[in-house]
């Protein structure tokens, strides 16, 4: 292991190198190992060394998994984070097990949606959130569907401040881990929690009432970061004349 040490260190630097241009496709994949030492013996230093509560890494795992904000999973902003994620896959990228830019904490569910995918070209690479500015540009966008109760559906919209590599790779995030059916299913909770509440705005002010209502929650939720569901949520219910009209009902 000590006589890879410079390899690894280098491959390192490389990572960096490309997640900065998006390229991370561009690292080569070495699943039998890196030298003398096999792959399997590289990805136990994550899970020998690092992963266990009592392992001599098991500080800097830690450390790792704290830096989202809002204990949010950066992959899809509604799990709570649970574990760390490969960008790169340790199965294929073992050099990269340890490599701390690497590592991402996140929920169990984008962990597992992603699963160990190879990126095989510019549109397919995760979304990197050490690297990669995705919240300066409002992205995310929902429609009402006019049904009792109403529901919501969730979609990636048209950004003009995104290279096309860019956008490509948020929405090949957005349907790989399938957050268009998380959001709406998670959005039918939020519709049914709310409607006691604009009920009474709606018998105090009537339709406009509501509708600035609606674009408060947005602001706010707008705070927590720019492509919240939430926020995309509520910017759609205060925009759907419908909806303010007592579309809200839920029967």
């Amino acid at each position: 292991m000590k006589g890879i040490r410079q390899e690894i260190v280098d491959l390192s630097t490389e990572y960096d190198a490309y997640a900065k241009l998006g390229k991370l496709y561009l690292i080569e994949t070495h699943k039998k190992g890196i030298g003398a030492v096999e792959g399997a013996d590289l990805i136990k230093n994550y899970t020998g060394r690092m992963v266990g509560k009592k392992m001599p890494a098991r500080a800097i795992y830690d450390a790792l998994k704290i830096l989202p904000r809002h204990d949010r999973c950066p992959f899809c902003q509604y799990g709570t984070i649970e574990t760390l994620d490969h960008v790169l896959p340790k199965e294929s990228y073992p050099g990269l097990s340890v490599a701390p830019k690497n590592l991402v904490g996140s929920c169990n569910r984008c962990n597992k949606g992603k699963h160990a995918a190879v990126p095989t070209g510019p549109k397919d690479c995760a979304v990197h959130p050490y690297f990669d500015e995705v919240d300066d540009q409002r992205w995310l966008i929902a429609e009402i569907v006019e049904t009792t109760p109403a529901a919501a559906l969730f979609s990636v919209g048209i950004t003009p401040g995104f290279h096309s590599n860019l956008r490509a790779r948020v929405l090949h995030q957005f349907d790989a881990l399938d957050l268009a059916q998380l959001y709406s299913n998670v959005a039918t909770e939020e519709i049914a929690g709310i409607a006691e509440e604009l009920e009474e705005v709606f018998q105090a002010g009537g339709f406009a009432d509501v509708a600035a209502h609606l674009e408060r929650k947005c602001r706010s939720r707008l705070k927590s970061g720019g492509n919240s569901w939430q926020a995309a949520l509520y910017e759609a219910m205060a925009s759907s004349s419908w909806y303010c009209k007592g579309g809200f009902r839920t029967s």
